[in-house]
């Protein structure tokens, strides 16, 4: 014990230890694994974690792969927000699919602060606990370890570094405001979809405070009933904005002759996916999603689904029969490069409508307050349906070409037989780059949840991202199989989590591109260059190295490689492979400067911009 916990006898009625306080309510928000790497500024705060067995610790090699880790852990459950209700009325995958994470000072919250950017950029909640000196060292301004060693001891240089990327920030120094700070920045957390820090003394740790706040819900459930200056309230002012918002559209969609739906990520980070769902059928329009929309609803073409819309990076048929649109309704739109094309849609504004989670965009004006959580019921509710509406284009859009057993492995066979291979319900965890972009054209399962970090964009994601996702698909009451691709180059980085998936039992598929180094570089500069070159590995070796823990049950992992197409099908073709029942990592071996046809188009036109 690094530090002897008081008797909880000791405490008043109606108190609980500042710690407890804090597990309570991650617990009460659905968070039921806590990412992080110990500390000795943590330890304390450990030891109550590790008694608490409505939460589990999850130890990762380092405090990136851990941020990395938590991240893909709230955007898989933020994807059960996207399905209806059960029967009780309540959605699955707990609040806002939040996750939670523990570093130590300086060092630990550091090493993590990639993560939690990327978390910021792309709206995933998460909860950041930092473990800090005591109040006492930090007052008497000490030269402590993980300071920067510099006169004064200064203590807060890593939370002013942190306050740009997140939503905010609560710094504990005394037990007397302790819980209304925890709950202001969990608060923030679920209502903007974005990180959230927090500073835990160690001699807080234990310190007493109000349980009592633990009684009332964390999100109010009551209606808008503040009253303005002008003697409404502020629920009346709504419901008239929202009502005069709900005629502008109708107008549109009543002139309109070919409507359409575009679903983005912010649809996808505040739960409105079953709200889409019920717009869609009532009007019957079709729709499509961005890459970082993907999965909010089922894949399918029968229910009008459209493809993946990326402007010029998307496929012919796609870009067509969203951009003759006189029409198109925004969910969630997130107008960030890789999402966009390059910013290329040919879409003009006077024909679209921008539905967001805090406004309302019609052609040239702006409604602010009116979110897409109010106008999506109201609209499938007013809206007509279209007898007019053209067929989505013929899915899937690239069909496995002709070829020979013998013949080397190519995208262009690749991703129409993993496309054979994916089942209802998987996870797909994607790299960006050539994996994201392969995947582009390939409707996902139904069930399935896909999780790729488009927008921050940083390789190595996706290793730590698929931790998190296999720890969520445990806890959705089904079997979930978690299949992650990945390059080569971009597994370099985080590689060493695998050992952490292995030390829990897990079962992920890896794919692994092996392309011999940084492919997506070389189709924007230096094709031939040796700063896009890896060291090569021998990825066989890779599961042997990691032992589970004595007494696992656990299968043992299994290596597969595949450089011809009669290989790779022998493979995706086989049950056994496909139970997915232990970890399995399956090599494919692809000529250096294939790529999908998406990121040939993505070299050029993002060459022509970095050179301008």
């Amino acid at each position: 014990m690094y530090a002897r916990a008081p008797s909880a006898d000791n405490l008043a009625s109606g108190q609980t230890f500042l710690a407890q306080y804090i597990l309570d309510r991650l617990v009460q928000l659905g968070v039921k694994q806590l990412f992080g790497v110990p500390g000795d500024f943590t330890l304390s705060f450990n030891d109550v974690i590790e008694q608490d067995t409505r939460i589990r610790w999850i130890g990762c090699c380092n405090e990136l792969n851990a941020s990395y880790a938590a991240d893909g852990y709230a955007r898989v459950k933020q994807a059960q927000l996207n399905r209806a209700p059960d029967e009780s009325g309540k959605i699955q995958g707990g609040v806002r699919g939040l996750a939670a994470m523990v570093t130590t000072f300086g060092v630990g919250e550091l090493s993590c602060m990639n993560g939690i950017a990327g978390a910021y950029a792309e709206r995933v909640p998460i909860i950041h606990i930092v473990g800090v000196p005591s109040t006492k060292l930090q007052k008497g301004h000490v030269i402590l370890h993980h300071t920067l060693g510099d006169v004064g001891g200064r203590f807060d240089v890593f939370k002013n570094a942190t306050s740009e990327m997140t939503c905010a920030q609560a710094y504990l120094s005394s037990a007397e405001n302790a819980a209304a700070e925890i709950d202001r920045i969990l608060l923030a957390a679920l209502t903007t979809a974005r990180p959230a820090y927090l500073t835990l003394p160690t001699d807080l740790v234990y310190a007493p405070v109000d349980a009592s706040r633990l009684q009332k819900p964390l999100i109010p459930s009551g209606p808008l009933d503040e009253r303005l200056p002008t003697g409404k309230t502020l629920k009346q002012e709504t419901e008239e904005r929202l009502a005069f918002v709900v005629d502008q559209i109708e107008r549109l969609w009543e002139q309109a002759e070919d409507p359409i739906i575009i679903v983005d990520a912010c649809a996808v980070r505040f739960g409105a996916g079953h709200l889409v769902e019920d717009l869609v059928k009532a009007t019957g329009v079709r729709w499509f999603v961005t890459p970082m929309g993907r999965t909010i609803l089922d894949e399918d073409p029968s229910t009008g689904f459209g493809g993946t819309y990326v402007a010029q990076l998307s496929d012919e048929r796609i870009r067509g029969a969203v951009e003759k649109t006189d029409l198109a309704i925004m969910v969630g739109a997130m107008r960030s490069d890789l999402n966009t094309g390059l910013w290329s849609s040919k879409i003009e504004t006077k024909n679209i409508i921008e539905l967001h989670s805090n406004c309302t965009l019609v052609q040239y004006a702006t409604y602010d307050k009116i979110s897409f959580h109010l106008l999506l019921p109201a609209l499938a509710r007013v809206l007509k349906r279209k007898s007019s509406i053209p067929a989505s284009p013929t899915l899937p859009l690239v069909p496995l070409p002709a070829g020979q057993p013998a013949d080397n492995l190519t995208h262009d066979v690749l991703w129409p037989l993993v496309g054979q291979y994916l089942r209802e319900r998987d996870i797909v965890v994607a790299e960006v780059g050539t994996a994201a972009f392969g995947l582009l054209t390939l409707p996902l399962p139904k069930g399935a949840t896909f999780v790729s970090q488009v927008l921050w964009g940083c390789i190595g994601f996706s290793v730590g991202a698929t931790l998190g996702a296999l720890l969520a698909a445990q806890e959705a009451g089904f079997s979930r199989r978690v299949v992650l691709f990945v390059g080569d180059g971009s597994a370099q980085l985080t590689v060493q989590e695998v050992a952490t998936i292995v030390r829990y039992g897990l079962t992920p598929t890896i794919v692994l591109l092996n392309n011999e180094g940084y492919t997506i570089e070389r189709l924007i500069n230096g094709p031939t260059a040796e700063y896009n070159d890896i060291s090569l590995w021998d990825w066989s070796k890779l599961l042997p190295l990691f032992t589970p823990p004595s007494g696992s049950t656990t299968k043992p992992g299994a290596y597969f490689s595949a450089s011809t197409r009669g290989e790779l099908e022998a493979i995706l073709g086989d049950e056994d492979f496909a139970r997915s029942d232990r970890i399995q990592l399956l090599e494919v071996k692809l000529g250096r400067l294939d790529a999908p046809k998406a990121l040939y188009r993505l070299g050029e036109v993002t060459r022509q911009v970095n050179s301008a």
